[in-house]
């Protein structure tokens, strides 16, 4: 039994290549005539030398990707396909009405066996791996569309869903309107009242309140020596900040009397609302919301966002903040 060896690469007319006899592999044709369109080959066939060193070749790896090319068929296809905001030619006949079926091979050297083993495990190892979402998500939003990937927009929203990214996504792209403007705080006014409502930042009048004394004001300065209990006796020291008194707090934020006080809105209930956006997409979108912020005044996307999506549904009605 001999290994495959490496002959030559070289670019041969399909006319000369046949399929692996027994081939139990059965792959999806159109998605490959799909991607060599937009990508063009960018991996040989794997076939098999002959013992004379002329044609026809066994194919023992890429059967499909040679089936693709028949699919094409010869000549001009007269298709172009997109990359970004350019146009390109088809990459296997580049629009060329002369083009005839090739493909770029590689020519091994090996026995009957090695010939099956290799054509069983080129099909069994593309469906042995696994897949890191994570890395696969990042991979396919890098992208400015889909095509020739053999992924769908289907696929990128559930991979988007189950890794948790569709979420950071929206967040991210609603912080360019939500995040609030730095500003640095304003230091307190003299005798404002203080932040906390329940408390009072003077020392209350008259004799301080008895009860238990907290044993934390000892200091590991001055260590309890005695074996006895400590004196649990004596007077509660103020601390700052704290309401005291026998007066009940009517200071700001103090409870209201039944039947006083601001009546509150009935709650609103607030849902998300997501999207999987390609990126131009997602910058044509942006834009609008900016716009029409700019030109109505509205506070949020969301108010924003819904005044144009009014304005669509109702174009006689003016614009109002839903």
């Amino acid at each position: 039994m001999t290994h495959a060896t490496h002959v030559r690469i070289t670019e041969l007319p399909l006319t000369q290549l046949r399929p692996f006899e027994g081939n139990a592999k059965r792959g999806d044709v159109d998605l490959i005539l799909e991607s060599l369109r937009r990508n063009g080959q960018y991996r040989s066939l794997i076939i098999r030398e002959t013992p004379t060193g002329k044609g026809p070749f066994t194919i023992l790896a890429g059967n499909h990707t040679a089936d693709a090319f028949k699919a094409h068929g010869k000549g001009d296809c007269g298709q172009l396909v997109t990359a970004g905001t350019d146009t390109r030619p088809c990459g296997i006949c580049g629009n060329d009405p002369k083009w005839k079926p090739t493909a770029r091979c590689e020519v091994i050297d090996c026995d009957d066996d090695t010939a099956r083993r290799v054509n069983l495990v080129d099909n069994k190892s593309a469906d042995a791996g696994s897949y890191d979402d994570d890395a696969l998500t990042a991979l396919l939003s890098g992208l400015d569309g889909l095509d020739g990937t053999a992924y769908s927009d289907d696929d990128l929203d559930e991979l988007l869903k189950s890794t948790g990214a569709l979420g950071e996504q929206s967040a991210a792209f609603l912080a360019t309107f939500t995040d609030p403007e730095p500003t640095a705080a304003a230091p307190p006014a003299a005798g404002a009242p203080a932040l906390n409502p329940f408390s009072d930042v003077d020392t209350p009048a008259g004799p301080p309140q008895t009860g238990p004394a907290s044993t934390l004001t000892q200091t590991a300065a001055e260590p309890d020596q005695s074996t006895s209990p400590p004196d649990i006796t004596g007077p509660v020291p103020h601390s700052p900040g704290v309401h005291t008194g026998p007066a009940a707090y009517d200071g700001p934020g103090a409870r209201a009397h039944p039947g006083e006080g601001i009546e509150l809105p009935p709650p609103v209930q607030m849902v998300p609302l997501q999207w999987v956006f390609t990126v131009p997409q997602r910058d044509t979108v942006r834009a609008a919301i900016k716009a029409e912020q700019a030109v109505k005044g509205h506070e949020t996307a969301a108010l924003a966002l819904t005044a144009i999506c009014a304005a669509y549904l109702d174009p006689t009605t003016p614009s109002e903040d839903q």
